[in-house]
């Protein structure tokens, strides 16, 4: 045995080492699996009908939700948030949209009280707050007010410089060469053209850089032990600006990634320290592709991955040490291989006034096959500033929305495959991961503040204790929409006194009542939230400037939309209610009863005695009570039904009492025991008036009354013929600038559609743009051109 004992020892190590090799990559790859089976992410794009607005014009949308790894629609968020915001984060416009099937539409109205300017449009959902602002969708828009000058600051803005440096897999260490990318920038996210150099302690110059693209470039630098090293940049104009390198530790890991042919990225590792075992996960949004280990020998070890086995867009790469410590991280990018092909096809290059345009559609997939897609599509007159949209869905989802911060010009990575430095200075530069790999580790539960509005609006709000301003746990709230149409909802307050209400297809803008029991709970108020998440991601808008150049071209732009409001203005600002469930919450009556079926009584007390049947009205320490007879037990019930006036409860009977039965059209009841999620009651007894006033009802003085924004009511947009038979108005002015909108554009399972609409008065160059995604989650777009003379 002492012979063979270091051969023992030594077969001993090997297999201990080949089962860490196998083991740990699979462990990292089943804590991030798991991780991420718990934290289902959406992403949301927004196609507009353009980006270029004068006030009083109307903006026209459209939504898709997607799954944020697979890009598969998202049947799960029924509700969506847009919102316009100005250069401070303000809020000056915001609206909620109805999603089905992982899409919808809207629009808005630009009102002439809106400033020229620059704005943001994000748009969200609610459980996507949960996972912060950085993940919300966001785009520029220019609106000008032709009625109202701009916001003019007092002085003009200085420019300031952001120079940051950002070596590969993370950090720079001693003795070890390694590629840094960097960017400079404004303020505003726009990259900055320069010349630059690095220099040695002050002195030597060891590296000569400038940009490739938008500000951004890559130089190598190999840090010698116990110096520092000094960028200094100089502008166009003469300006220098000087910053210091990140320090280079005298211990650690390099990591750099190439391209191993067409078909593969070569990772080579070099560390300080010899002989440890490290490992590679390779993720495409949080979906491991690939999981690999090596030894490092003298220092160094490779790892080559297939890109075939990589999802499309951004990829991460990630090195991790014996300990499972992640080490060293960098993005790549794989140019999509799953693409939607659109084709825009228009019968004709050239029209006149008023005639009928023929629009084909086209859509396939990668595999030249007809694809069913999901598309919307926008046709405008384009001009020096009216110009086409400079990002797409595309774009977004495979880029913008895996990257943090501005990505300036985003199409030219998507559109320029040949160009592999740029987009990979790209991925150096705006290296960001949305999770943490702790949180991973740790196998923590995750916390949801936000609900995911799965069915219908959930209203969030806290009850507070107005003794102590305190929230009020295990207490019973209530939720109602007065009106003939019965909305009530009722929960119990959880920690902090934070309660949700739910309801289902909540339109418009309406008025709501929040309260608890006033003669159990006469002490609580209920305070409702602000649905709009008011955190804002640092991004500044770029300052808007308006050239006096563009004063001939926006007197016409101004004399068209006057005209569009003059004329179409009644019929764009006509608001109809969708198709939708208008059931009460209890859905059916046992019994309902017209009270002008019969015999109208002048009291409460003597129509509910003369013809309600199946209950009783009894007296108990001289007021009244109304228990039910309940049918499905055939006993009656001991306590009181939810007795409710216009959806609103009614907790003192006596009051009841007191009302008016003249104003009174409608009693449902309910004779059975009702469940109403964590409430249950002894039957239902619903009163409804004839103009949904609550009939001279007093609220009690506790109760919250809120003005809240429901679901956006839709509108339609117009489109003239100008065929046979022509409409009564055919002969009034058509000064449309947009000739056609469609959020919803039919294409068969043949990936065919077609669509015809006519031109307005307007002459120009105008251009037809869709947008669309399929159901195997891939996008595109496409744009034709045409003439209007």
């Amino acid at each position: 045995m002492t012979k063979y004992a270091p051969l023992f020892l030594l077969l001993a190590t090997q297999t201990l080492s080949s089962l860490a090799q196998d083991g740990a990559p699979a462990a990292l790859k089943k804590d991030l699996d798991q991780y991420a089976s718990q934290r289902l992410q959406e992403k949301l794009y927004v196609h507009t009908d353009k980006e270029f607005y004068l006030a009083g014009e109307i903006c026209w949308f459209k939504l898709y939700v997607v799954d944020a790894g697979s890009h598969h629609p998202l049947d799960l968020s029924k509700i969506a948030y847009l919102e316009w915001l100005d250069k401070n984060n303000k809020p000056v416009m915001q609206t909620k949209i109805s999603l089905t099937g992982g899409h919808g539409h809207g629009s808005l109205f630009l009102p002439l009280t809106i400033r020229s300017g620059n704005y943001k449009l994000r748009a969200y959902t609610s459980w996507m707050k949960n996972y912060g602002e950085d993940w919300f969708f966001e785009k520029a828009i220019t609106v000008v007010n032709t009625h109202k000058s701009a916001e003019t600051p007092v002085v003009a803005t200085p420019i300031k410089y952001d120079v940051t440096f950002f070596p590969e897999g993370g950090n720079l260490v001693e003795n070890i060469s390694s590629k840094v990318a960097f960017r400079i920038s404004d303020q505003y996210g726009r990259g900055i053209e320069c010349t630059g150099i690095v220099t040695e302690d002050d002195q030597d110059t060891v590296v000569r850089f400038r940009p490739l693209r938008f500000g951004i470039g890559n130089f190598t630098l190999t840090p010698r032990p116990g110096h520092r090293y000094r960028s200094t940049i100089r502008l166009a104009d003469g300006t220098a600006i000087s910053n210091l390198l990140p320090s280079a530790y005298k211990e650690g890991m390099v990591m750099t990634v190439s391209e191993d042919g067409n078909d593969h990225f070569r990772v080579n590792v070099q560390s300080t320290t010899p002989g440890s075992l490290i490992y590679l996960i390779a993720h495409t949004r949080r979906t491991v592709r690939s999981s690999q280990s090596a030894i490092l020998k003298e220092g160094k070890a490779g790892f080559l991955i297939d890109k075939n086995t990589l999802g499309d867009g951004i990829s991460h790469l990630t090195i991790f040490d014996g300990e499972k410590h992640p080490i060293c991280e960098r993005l790549v990018f794989k140019h999509p291989s799953r693409q939607l092909h659109m084709n825009l096809h228009t019968d004709k290059d050239s029209y006149a006034t008023r005639q009928k345009i023929s629009l084909q559609i086209n859509t396939s997939g990668s595999n030249k096959q007809p694809l069913q897609t999901d598309c919307s599509l926008s046709v405008f007159r384009v001009d020096s500033l009216q110009t086409a949209p400079a990002a797409d869905i595309a774009g977004y989802l495979y880029l913008m929305s895996d990257l943090k911060g501005r990505i300036e010009s985003p199409g030219y990575y998507l559109h320029h495959p040949e160009d592999k430095t740029a987009i990979d200075n790209l991925m150096i530069s705006h290296g960001w991961r949305r999770f943490r790999w702790e949180e991973v580790f740790h196998h923590t539960s995750p916390g949801f503040r936000y609900p995911l509005e799965y069915n219908g609006a959930i209203i969030t709000g806290s009850v507070v204790d107005s003794r102590t301003g305190k929230p009020a746990d295990n207490i019973q709230a209530y939720l109602s929409v007065p009106g003939t149409r019965t909305q009530f909802a009722t929960t119990y307050s959880g920690g902090n006194g934070q309660v949700k209400f739910e309801l289902k297809d909540f339109y418009g803008s309406q008025e709501i009542i929040v309260q608890t029991n006033p003669t159990e709970d006469s002490m609580y108020r209920v305070d409702i939230d602000n649905p709009f998440l008011e955190r804002y991601t640092d991004g500044l808008l770029s300052p808007f400037t308006l050239s006096p150049n563009y004063t001939a071209l926006l007197t016409d732009k101004n004399l068209t939309a006057q005209v569009v409001n003059k004329y179409n203005g009644p019929r764009l600002k006509q608001l109809h209610f969708p198709a939708a469930d208008t059931n009460t919450f209890y859905y059916k009556a046992d019994y309902t009863y017209l009270l002008d079926d019969y015999t109208r009584f002048t009291t409460m007390e003597e129509v509910l005695r003369e013809y309600v049947i199946l209950m009783l009205v009894e007296k108990r320490k001289s007021h009244f009570h109304l228990p039910l007879y309940d049918i499905s037990n055939t006993i009656s019930f001991d306590s009181d039904p939810l007795i409710l006036l216009d959806g609103v409860p009614i907790f003192d009977i006596d009051k009841l009492m007191t009302l008016d039965p003249l104003k009174i059209r409608r009693l449902d009841m309910v004779h059975r025991r009702y469940f109403l999620g964590t409430a249950s009651f002894e039957g239902i007894m619903n009163w409804i008036t004839y103009k949904g006033d609550l009939g001279g009802y007093t609220l009690d003085p506790h109760a919250t009354v809120v003005d809240y924004e429901g679901l956006q009511l839709e509108r339609e947009f117009y489109s003239p013929s100008y065929g046979e038979g022509q409409a009564p108005e055919s002969h009034l002015p058509d000064f449309r600038n947009v000739l056609y909108w469609s959020p919803e554009v039919p294409v068969n399972p043949q990936g065919k559609g077609e669509l015809t609409f006519y031109t307005s008065d307007i002459p120009g160059k105008y251009i037809a743009v869709v947008e669309g995604l399929a159901t195997d989650g891939s996008a595109g777009s496409s744009l034709i051109s045409f003439e209007v003379k």
